[in-house]
């Protein structure tokens, strides 16, 4: 009985691991799977309450005493027009006037949310399935080194190895063998259009950049679709339900989100017809005012997030000098120390890895530990030392690889010390 209770703990930790494991950051996480998840939960405890329980009430005047009369006026009022006119102002007359304050959004608060929960989503989809077209899985290489943490320093190594090989086969598979007009063409727009990156190392890094943006403009967009669904000005929103609850204690937006609503329907009688105006009661209304306003600030702190997240991954994959940091900083605990060491260090950063073999250790310290990105960086490094070997026909002195045309100029090195700049480059694999 141990053993199986055991091994059925072990399957669903198992199966919790697996979706644990992502190929973005914890901001991407919060827009694509909180978010969602906090808008799901707010359509379904709509839903719930509109088309399940009684979500209005009508008061009819006193000669309509039998139920059916009142479940008439429950039911149409629920589908017609409704509008909102303040007990101390009187009832226009005209009827086109009692439209000017339309409270009727209510009934679509359901779909709504569900609509918003789609929006944040998006972009993670398009994440999901545009990645694949740059030839590598980024979410496999993640939980390949993520299922090295459990391992024994053997098994580690070898399973980091496996990762390694994979990447470096695929960045010699992509990588730009002849610099032609084509060449150059694409490799002056991959600085703008992502697509045009994947032979010069920017498809990956240009693809997530644009997804960030995605999130940014979806953020700031989503106020605007609120301030039109509600008829309001939704930026302000949480700014006045805070000043109205520090100046007296409480707060109540009874013009946007009224208890108490009116509904006109009209009655056939012989050859006239009389039209009716009741008051109901809208309930529903009482849980939508504190939705929004949680939904307000949330959607607030989510959009400052994501200006921030976008700036600082501009910064990491823009500015050189922060790339460079960041993978010298894994030569430091390497203790590549020698001048030689690093000019060669730097030409497997910047000329092999490039913008994307850094996005991928990046995602992969990210959504495991420095420690098993220092693994894998050990382990790419090694494969670029004996791909070093491979080429070189001098008993073994390491020669660089062919400077790639995206490559920044080091200084101190003009891409010929250590290279016979006659060598033809090694094919790529057909694999």
């Amino acid at each position: 009985m141990a053993k199986v209770l055991s091994g059925t703990l072990l399957g669903f930790a198992n199966i919790a691991a697996r979706h644990t494991i992502s190929d973005d950051d914890v901001i991407d996480q919060l827009n694509h799977w909180a978010t969602v998840g906090l808008l799901t939960a707010m359509a379904v405890g709509t839903g719930a309450k509109q088309f399940v329980g009684a979500p209005i009430r009508c008061w009819l005047p006193a000669q309509y005493k039998k139920k059916f009369f009142s479940k008439y006026a429950d039911s149409y009022c629920w589908i017609s027009h409704m509008y909102n006119v303040p007990f101390e102002d009187p009832i226009p007359f005209d009827e086109d006037d009692r439209w000017e304050v339309d409270i009727s959004f209510y009934r679509w608060v359901t779909v709504m949310f569900l609509l918003q929960a789609m929006l944040y989503k998006l972009p993670n989809l398009l994440w999901r399935e545009m990645k694949g077209y740059s030839g590598l899985n980024v979410e496999k290489v993640v939980s390949i080194v993520q299922e090295t943490s459990m391992l024994t320093p053997e098994e580690r190594q070898v399973k980091t190895t496996h990762a390694a090989i994979f990447i470096h086969r695929w960045l010699k598979t992509y990588t730009q063998y002849q610099f032609n007009v084509i060449a150059r063409f694409r490799e002056k727009f991959s600085a703008v259009l992502f697509c045009f990156g994947k032979r010069t190392g920017t498809y990956l890094t240009g693809l997530y950049m644009f997804i960030k943006m995605l999130y940014v403009a979806n953020s700031i967009g989503q106020f605007f679709i609120l301030s039109l669904f509600l008829g309001l000005n939704y930026w302000n929103f949480g700014l006045d339900a805070m000043t109205s609850l520090t100046q007296t204690g409480r707060w109540q937006d009874h013009y946007t989100f009224p208890r108490i609503g009116l509904c006109d329907y009209k009655v056939r009688q012989m050859a006239n017809v009389q039209t009716f105006s009741v008051q109901c009661v809208l309930s529903v209304n009482l849980f939508l005012e504190k939705m929004y306003l949680l939904l307000w600030f949330w959607m607030i702190g989510l959009m400052a997030a994501n200006i921030i997240n976008l700036c600082m991954w501009f910064a990491d994959n823009v500015i050189p000098s922060r790339n460079e940091h960041f993978m010298f900083r894994y030569a430091k605990m390497m203790g590549i120390e020698s001048k030689h060491d690093q000019t060669i260090y730097r030409l497997f950063a910047f000329n092999h890895l490039r913008r994307d073999g850094i996005f991928i250790i990046r995602m992969v310290a990210k959504n495991t530990s420095d420690i098993l990105a220092l693994d894998l960086v050990k382990a790419m490094w090694k494969c670029f030392q004996e791909d070093l070997e491979k080429r070189d026909g001098r008993n073994g002195a390491p020669r660089t690889l062919p400077r790639q045309p995206s490559a920044p100029a080091e200084e101190g090195f003009n891409g010929e010390d250590e290279i016979d700049a006659g060598a033809a480059p090694e094919k790529p694999p057909l694999d």
